[in-house]
């Protein structure tokens, strides 16, 4: 995917930083997201891993694949649109919810948990009706080197987020299959949220009628 460089996001950006995860466990009180079903053991180099869902009243979840072996981990989040944005447009939603979800770790870096956070790059891609927006970090957690894209867009009143976190070394900075992992995911998520939209009951309405005398 090619993205456009915007320096806006950049400059909103700059002083946060990504979040620890902890690692999804699927949930036995309640069922799986009906996207689980749809979605491949295999992507690339990462390999399905469990899901999680929110600790609120959201609904919203995170599915997480991993790559043991090269200690990568993709981590997508879906969840709604909040109800006091549920007015914003499309790109309004994908520039906010991508600065709250740096600001909302910021806290982080303040708590010591990241050493030497720097922002890389953030960009925005079009595609389709779509934009995506994508911010490359890297930091010291641990004292080991960590290199960080996140992804996220919006579909239909539902937010979508990737987060592929792995060493940071020339290899993993230079390859695009972060950028493919998140063009699947997206498709993938889009595809089944219309099918799901597709198969809810129309309502029907009453139609009036005038009795003649």
């Amino acid at each position: 995917m090619r993205f456009i460089h915007v320096s806006v996001m950049i400059s909103c950006l700059a002083l946060s930083a990504c979040a620890t995860l902890v690692p999804p466990t699927e949930d036995v009180a309640e069922p799986a997201p009906k996207l689980i079903e749809t979605l491949p053991e295999d992507i690339g180099s990462f390999e399905y891993q469990g899901y999680r869902y929110f600790e609120d009243s959201s609904n919203g979840y995170t599915i997480r694949y991993v790559n043991p072996q090269k200690r990568r981990l993709a981590d997508v989040y879906v969840y709604p649109v909040a109800t006091q944005n549920a007015d914003l447009d499309h790109e309004d939603l994908v520039m906010g919810s991508t600065r709250a979800t740096i600001q909302a770790i910021a806290g982080a870096v303040k708590q010591g948990i990241y050493d030497n956070f720097n922002l890389v790059g953030a960009a925005t891609q079009a595609r389709g009706f779509r934009t995506v927006a994508r911010v490359e970090a890297t930091y010291l957690s641990d004292n080991l080197a960590s290199y960080t894209l996140v992804y996220q867009t919006e579909y239909d009143g539902t937010l979508l987020k990737i987060r592929v976190t792995m060493p940071d070394n020339e290899s993993n900075r230079t390859s695009h299959e972060w950028d493919s992992f998140a063009d699947t995911m997206f498709n993938k998520i889009v595809v089944e949220l219309d099918q799901q939209q597709a198969a809810k009951p129309v309502k029907k309405h009453k139609i009036k009628t005038e009795t003649k005398t």
